[in-house]
């Protein structure tokens, strides 16, 4: 249902380092986040017309997570990132229509465009005249958007397994891969679209449909992420509402003519066991001038979470921190 986690069904040994960025990224101030008066909390802020609930937490330099616009709210994409909390001050929001934000008023309030808007009227509202930006999946892929269309906002962009498009010919290979998995989908796909469930047992069906059949196989050990995911993501909230519309929007999706446009230093990074092939991913990289690409070989598409520590070393060193 996503870029990155959902494109697969909505068309139906590398080393642990590759190429070097061209330019690298500016040293970050420690001291940064104090610096900019981000004290750690729960708040709100109004930003284009919607009550935005947004949570401040860690220490460091100030970093915005795109939020992934297919129905996740700030404490999942937390979840996925919580790692990087010692190191950088991050900032994660509910999109429009989940959480404690407001709700949605027209269709496209639950669009990429939208959770952009957002977190530029965010940092605004922050008085960050820069940020390091991060995105993972979905968030990666808006990211791409973002960083082409706000380029003097950004410090530094962080892209976690997303990819800039995804054609309908390479479904194939992967729907051979894993069989099962697709007629499970397309059972599941059959169930809820004939379902006159309210949308909150909607939502919890999505939710439960992730995190025990889908999720799983996006890690490289599909047992030790089924697992963990349940804990994981235990206090997130997903929405199927912001699920359809994503699969819609999703299939126009084409992030290239973008990612020249990218002047910020951006680390991408890939998973050698992701469904995404990393090969795809570095697509992205080679098309950003300033861009490094980093594979993890014992990952899938939860590389902050798979290999934490790795993770975090490979952002502390790409952003300079001192260690």
């Amino acid at each position: 249902m996503e870029i990155g986690l959902f494109a697969l069904f909505l068309v139906m040994k590398l080393p642990a380092a590759a190429s070097v960025a061209q330019q690298p990224a500016p040293k970050a101030n420690a001291d940064d986040g104090k610096a900019n008066g981000l004290a750690n909390g729960d708040f709100t802020a109004l930003v284009n017309g919607f009550h935005i609930h947004y949570q401040v937490r860690g220490r460091g330099p100030a970093c915005i997570a795109l939020t992934n616009s297919w129905g996740l709210t700030g404490e999942g994409v937390r979840a996925v990132l919580r790692a990087l909390e010692d190191r950088l001050t991050m900032v994660y929001f509910d999109p429009r229509g989940m959480g404690k934000s407001d709700a949605v008023v027209v269709d496209a309030d639950m669009s990429m465009k939208a959770v952009r808007e957002d977190a530029n009227a965010l940092r605004a509202h922050l008085k960050l005249d820069k940020a390091i930006f991060i995105g993972w999946s979905n968030g990666a892929a808006n990211l791409m958007m973002f960083a082409a269309e706000y380029p003097e906002t950004v410090s530094a962009a962080i892209m976690l397994h997303g990819v800039a498009y995804f054609a309908p010919e390479e479904i194939e290979p992967i729907a051979k891969k894993y069989p099962d998995l697709f007629q499970r989908f397309g059972k599941y796909q059959q169930e809820m679209s004939a379902s006159t469930l309210p949308a909150s047992e909607k939502n919890k069906k999505v939710k439960q449909f992730d995190l025990e059949v889908w999720f799983p196989f996006l890690f490289a050990d599909p047992k030790a992420g089924r697992a963990s995911l349940k804990e994981l993501f235990a206090s997130a909230e997903f929405s199927y509402k912001h699920a359809m519309y994503s699969n819609a929007e999703q299939q126009s999706f084409d992030a290239r003519p973008s990612l020249p446009k990218i002047k910020a230093p951006t680390l991408v990074i890939a998973g050698v066991h992701d469904m995404m092939p990393p090969e795809k991913v570095k697509q992205v990289a080679d098309a950003i001038p300033n861009a490094k690409f980093v594979v993890f070989e014992n990952s899938g598409h939860f590389s902050p979470v798979e290999e934490r520590d790795k993770f975090v070393d490979a952002v502390v060193s790409f952003l300079r921190l001192e260690k």
